[in-house]
C-alpha cells in the first residue's frame, strides 16, 4: 500500500508540532486486573468490512459498566444497529479539512467528552481519516490492525489471521482490553 504525500506530510506535522501523549495516563491490563472502563471504536465505512465489525459490535459485552462510544462516517451508518445509534459519534465530508483531518470542533469535543481508556480501530483498510483522529486523541491504549501507518498509530497492532477468519483477530482484542 502507498502511502499518500498529504498522509506523509501530516504525519511530519504531527510528529514536530503536536504533544506527546502523557505517560502518567497508562491502563494497566492482566489477568488479575479488571481490564477497561471505556472504550472509543472506530468503525469501518466499507461494507465489506462494516459487516463483519457489526457484528463484532453487536454481541455486546457483559458488563453493564462499560462505557463504549463509535466513530463512523455517515455513509456507513446503515451496516451498524439502530440500538448503537444513540452511541456512534458520525462526521460527514463537510466535517473535513482539505487533507481529510477532522475540522469540526463540536465532533472532536463529543469524542473527547469521554476520557477513554482504549481506542479499537476496527478497520481493516487505512482510513486517513481516523487515522489521523487516532494520532489526535490522547488515549493509552490503542489497538488497530496492521498496516504501513500502524507503529505510529497503536500501542498494539494485531496482525492478519493467518487463516483468514477475522473472528480470530476480534476475540484478540477482546482479551487484550479484558472483555473475553
Amino acid at each position: 500500500m502507498e502511502i499518500s504525500w498529504r498522509i506523509k506530510i501530516l504525519l511530519w506535522w504531527y510528529a514536530l508540532f503536536r504533544p506527546k501523549a502523557k505517560t502518567e495516563n497508562l491502563i494497566r491490563i492482566s489477568k488479575s486486573g479488571k481490564g477497561v472502563s471505556s472504550i472509543l471504536y472506530l468503525l469501518p465505512a466499507e461494507k465489506e468490512h462494516a459487516q463483519i465489525a457489526s457484528h463484532f459490535v453487536k454481541r455486546g459485552h457483559k458488563n453493564d459498566s462499560l462505557k463504549i462510544k463509535y466513530v463512523v462516517h455517515k455513509d456507513g451508518l446503515q451496516y451498524y444497529l439502530k440500538e448503537l445509534k444513540p452511541h456512534i459519534i458520525y462526521y460527514t465530508d463537510n466535517n473535513l479539512n482539505w487533507l481529510g483531518a477532522l475540522a469540526s470542533m463540536p465532533i472532536i469535543d463529543q469524542i473527547n467528552a469521554i476520557q477513554y481508556d482504549a481506542l479499537v480501530d476496527l478497520n481493516q483498510s487505512m482510513d486517513q481519516t481516523l487515522s489521523l483522529l487516532c494520532l489526535e486523541l490522547d488515549i493509552p491504549v490503542k489497538v488497530g490492525f496492521q498496516s504501513p501507518l500502524s507503529d505510529q498509530l497503536y500501542s498494539m497492532v494485531i496482525e492478519p489471521s493467518q487463516t483468514g477468519f477475522l473472528e480470530k483477530n476480534y476475540e484478540t482484542i477482546e482479551k487484550i482490553l479484558g472483555l473475553a
